[in-house]
């Protein structure tokens, strides 16, 4: 027996015009006062099935481990390609205009700015918040949903709140404002002075490493902390 995810439910309803019962009588699913969390595609579903039930049954065989670790994780974008980058994609497009609904109100918090894929940072934090709060809905007590409703959302959007401020209005994607910083950080002369001082660190400490190795000269009657350091 193939048991359906509690958000394909919602959303196979929703998408079939399907109504559900009130006080008086029938409603259209669009009438509920909370609209379902968007479901994940087959793919992620599937991988983020398989990477639970390994938390839940680690594999004991070398190769099976090998490759859990090389699976993609779809909370981390990077990992991910072909069908199932696509598909995290879709499903996060959902998600963000998901949250600025069913959680704010006001514009006191600037909510998740419709230029999003443009900002790494969340990128990276919309997909973390999304495979959370789809792992709440296997639980079998409120628990693992209040703490995402504790924790992980306000987190998040405390952060957003921090990263953008009142940046990227609605229709006004504003360009990073740290880029120059950025691309000096990387520059060619930059890079070549920090692994300067990468060498300089290495040779030093295998300088002091080798010191160390040698046998020990009889300690002088006065001991200085400060001539030692």
């Amino acid at each position: 027996m193939t048991t359906m995810h509690p958000s394909e439910v919602a959303s196979r309803a929703a998408a079939s015009g399907a109504a559900a019962p009130n006080g008086n009588g029938m409603m259209p699913l669009g009438g509920l006062m909370v609209r379902p969390f968007p479901e994940p595609g087959p793919t992620i579903r599937t991988a983020m099935e398989q990477l639970q039930q390994a938390t839940v049954e680690p594999p004991a065989d070398e190769e099976e481990l090998r490759e859990l670790a090389q699976m993609p994780r779809p909370w981390d974008p990077a990992t991910c390609t072909g069908l199932m980058r696509s598909e995290l994609w879709a499903w996060l497009d959902l998600v963000a205009m998901w949250v600025n609904e069913q959680h704010l109100w006001n514009v006191t918090r600037p909510g998740i700015p419709e230029c999003w894929p443009a900002h790494p940072h969340l990128v990276h934090d919309l997909a973390v918040l999304a495979c959370s709060r789809y792992y709440t809905s296997f639980a079998v007590t409120p628990a693992a949903l209040e703490d995402w409703h504790r924790y992980a959302l306000p987190g998040f959007l405390e952060r957003l709140r921090d990263r953008l401020g009142d940046g990227c209005q609605p229709g006004k994607h504003q360009p990073r404002p740290r880029r120059e910083r950025d691309e000096s950080h990387a520059s060619t002369r930059v890079r070549r002075g920090r692994r300067q001082r990468y060498r300089d660190d290495v040779e030093r400490a295998g300088e002091l490493a080798a010191a160390a190795s040698e046998p020990d000269d009889p300690k002088p009657e006065h001991d200085d902390l400060h001539e030692r350091w």
